[in-house]
């Protein structure tokens, strides 16, 4: 009977144990986001096919966490850098905003944007805008997976490069690359250009 219940702890905790380790941090930035207030630490955690956004204060407690970015792991280009997560300031006001990319298929993936709202004292994501298509996104997209993050980049005047597909009006036509660039204002993330570029 003793051995039993030994084998039965044992079971438990070994158990308890996966469930606890689960998760896995893919990523980890720190920095003063939120105005007026202490660094807090981003962290970028994956769950089986799930990966969200985590930040935490400086003691561990948990401040917010996103919905779904993705499945899979993603990387950006900062700084001539590839990077899946950073904290740096994309809007010019001084804060840093948290900036995080996912891969959701099924051939595209997405950078996102986290910033903190004083106002709903929150962090949100900054939209992207397409002004003369009116649609408005809550994450820049590429739908050219390129593992080195060439595919996403960050320019050292804020601007963003998103590499995609353009997909012609008439049937029968194959898409073509393009680079569609984006510039902050007004509180999102404007669609400036859609540059072609040559196939190799």
């Amino acid at each position: 009977m003793k051995l039993f219940q030994t084998g039965v702890c044992v079971f438990g905790f070994v158990a308890l144990l996966s469930l606890t380790s689960s998760a896995l941090d893919l990523a980890s930035a720190s920095g003063r986001l939120i105005p007026d207030a202490p660094a807090v630490n981003a962290v970028k955690v994956q769950d089986g096919k799930t990966i969200r956004l985590v930040i935490k204060d400086a003691a561990g407690k948990k401040l917010f966490e996103s919905e779904l970015l993705g499945s899979e792991e993603k990387v950006f280009t900062l700084n001539g850098k590839a990077t899946s997560l950073a904290v740096h300031d994309l809007t010019g006001d001084g804060v840093p905003e948290v900036v995080a990319a996912a891969f959701y298929g099924p051939r595209a993936s997405g950078m996102f944007v986290f910033s903190y709202d004083p106002a709903a004292k929150k962090f949100v994501t900054i939209p992207c805008t397409y002004p003369k298509q009116k649609l408005t996104r809550n994450m820049l997209v590429s739908d050219m997976q390129a593992k080195n993050g060439s595919d996403m980049i960050i320019g050292a005047d804020k601007t963003v490069t998103m590499l995609g597909l353009v997909y012609p009006d008439k049937a029968g036509k194959k898409p073509t690359l393009a680079a569609y660039s984006f510039a902050f204002k007004d509180g999102s993330f404007v669609h400036q250009k859609t540059q072609p570029l040559l196939s190799k």
